[in-house]
């Protein structure tokens, strides 16, 4: 082969390759920023549908939870299905304001947090959620890394504010079902992985207060109400 096609073979190569890596590079901040907007959308769900969304059948199959995948995310984006939104999740402290949907589906789990149980009411019993880890730490519940004891976390229906103050934070096996078990006191659980996703961080509140929403101009502010 004459020199001078050999090297620009060579050329066309490494460029291909250049293109592919910077390619590669450029698919995690798209994703992110997918997730951020289909997030930030599914915020705008009017709060007079959250009750009408309980009736929707949630799954609660946890094998059905997956990584973060580019393929799940676009089809998040492409979809017409309506998510059943609940309510929403605030932790100011730390920059996490989500929707809650019904149900652990990938889907619910990669746009704001899913509830973990069928039957679960804001205010009452072990109210226990879920959702991704992300490398942007903006994104998801990847912001309760940053969490600590003694901040509160505020949920709400549409009808009333429910705030939790934090009283446990730390990595658990997942094994350890039973965090997300009623007992005897009003509780806030939210699990998400640990940083390599071997393991689970648990963020667990108490009930301490819970407001009608047209009480309180303060809490209304942590969810851009």
């Amino acid at each position: 082969m004459p020199e001078k096609k050999k090297r620009r073979i060579t050329t066309y190569l490494a460029a291909i390759l250049f293109l592919l890596g910077v390619g590669f590079l450029a698919i995690e901040p798209l994703q992110n920023y997918m997730i951020e907007q289909q997030s930030k959308e599914t915020l705008t769900v009017d709060a007079a549908d959250f009750q009408e969304n309980q009736s929707h059948d949630g799954n609660y199959d946890f094998s059905s939870v997956e990584e973060v995948s580019v393929e799940d995310v676009l089809k998040i984006q492409f979809s017409s299905q309506e998510l059943p939104v609940i309510g929403r999740i605030a932790v100011p402290e730390v920059g996490l304001n989500l929707p809650v949907l019904k149900g652990l589906s990938n889907e619910h789990l990669l746009t704001g947090a899913g509830t973990m149980k069928p039957g679960q009411k804001m205010g009452e019993g072990n109210y226990a959620l879920a959702s991704h880890n992300m490398t942007d730490p903006s994104l998801l519940f990847a912001p309760l890394h940053r969490a600590e004891i003694g901040m509160n976390v505020y949920l709400t229906d549409g009808k009333q504010f429910y705030v939790y103050e934090i009283k446990q934070h730390k990595i658990i096996e997942p094994t350890e079902v039973s965090v997300i078990e009623d007992t005897d006191q009003s509780l806030v659980t939210l699990i998400t992985c640990n940083v390599d996703g071997i393991k689970r961080l648990l963020t667990q509140g108490i009930l301490v207060e819970t407001v009608p929403v047209d009480e309180s101009d303060e809490i209304a502010a942590h969810f851009n109400l």
